[in-house]
């Protein structure tokens, strides 16, 4: 469940950090790399871990995993495996599971810190050194799931590593090009909150606003919506393959919404559909439009795209407080009734 999120770069539509509550099986992620932290050389899969959850639930056994990259003995301490599915079958609980990932990589703290220690170890600003790198080996990861690392074996409070966090973040994505969306996620939702409340506080955003909207008498369009999404990978196989429409219908599987997830979420499929319709590997959703725009496409249908993109982007970036306002159903019956023009036509001739 997709507790916050926001735009790291506003003038970057696809460069956002992500808060989801969960056990990582349940969350349906599509992730390049899924991020472990551990003590130097240990992988005890204890239990209520991610190293546990891996191997319980996933058949992964950390420990045991090949190193593609190994960059344990330096500053960065840290290491990644070869994509998956090149080393195991998929196994029949991976297989009813949305949840996907092609890559895990390893952040390692020295196995004598001290739990007591006034600061925790810096383990997202060896995260970022770590994805800073990546690139350079030919290891393309725009999609990054981490946990709150350092909050397993490690045992340091969340809430320790809340005031540099995002600062973190924003230091990191500047340095890490490649890098499109962070996913930090925990099975536990009370750690989140809190980071979820700094989210608010950047953005000069009420708590309130990522409560849940009752779509009321949306519930036709809601239904109708669901079918397209779920039609849609049969009408379109390929596309399905590079487009995660999981979230999204998960999300709308209930007759009530949180407005910030239905903004993000559905932003991000219009501009995968964007992309893949213009033949680009990466690019912004805006470019893309002005793009379409140019190729004459139905002005009808470019007004919809640009519907659902400023929908998230009001969900995203942060808004000056004579301009702050909530959302009402009508908002919503505006971005959903565009959302569905968009799927029910594409691609939009």
């Amino acid at each position: 469940m997709l507790l916050n999120a926001f735009d790291v770069d506003p003038g970057v539509d696809e460069r956002t950090l992500e808060l989801q509550a969960g056990e990582l099986i349940d969350l349906g992620l599509r992730a390049d790399l899924l991020v472990v932290s551990a003590r130097q050389n240990n992988y005890e899969p204890l239990a209520g871990t991610l190293i546990h959850s891996l191997e319980q639930q996933f058949g992964i056994c950390v420990g045991v995993l090949p190193k593609a990259l190994d960059l344990s003995k330096g500053s960065i301490g840290a290491w990644v495996s070869p994509p998956l599915d090149e080393l195991r079958p998929t196994s029949k609980l991976q297989q009813e599971s949305t949840t996907r990932f092609k890559r895990i990589a390893v952040v390692e703290s020295p196995a004598d810190l001290a739990d007591g220690s006034d600061s925790p170890w810096p383990v997202f600003r060896q995260l970022f050194s770590l994805l800073a790198v990546l690139p350079l080996q030919g290891i393309h990861c725009p999609v990054v799931a981490t946990p709150l690392l350092s909050a397993g074996n490690q045992a340091v409070a969340p809430e320790r590593l809340f005031p540099d966090l995002l600062s973190c973040c924003r230091n990191g994505f500047r340095h890490v090009p490649d890098l499109e969306r962070l996913i930090v996620f925990d099975r536990r939702r009370e750690p989140l909150d809190l980071l979820a409340e700094q989210i608010d506080l950047e953005l000069g955003r009420s708590p309130g606003a990522r409560d849940v909207v009752p779509l009321g008498d949306l519930d036709k369009l809601r239904i109708e919506l669901l079918g397209l999404l779920r039609g849609f990978g049969r009408l379109h196989p390929l596309l399905a393959a590079e487009v995660d429409l999981s979230e999204l219908s998960y999300l709308l599987a209930i007759d009530q919404v949180n407005p910030v997830a239905l903004g993000m979420h559905s932003r991000r499929l219009v501009e995968r559909l964007v992309r893949h319709r213009l033949g680009w590997r990466k690019g912004g959703l805006y470019q893309g439009l002005q793009a379409l725009q140019r190729r004459e496409l139905d002005p009808w249908i470019v007004s919809c795209l640009h519907q659902v993109r400023v929908f998230g982007n009001w969900m995203g970036h942060p808004s000056a407080p004579e301009r702050q306002q909530s959302v009402t159903p009508v908002d919503l019956a505006t971005m959903l009734a565009a959302l569905h023009r968009v799927l029910e036509t594409y691609p939009w001739h």
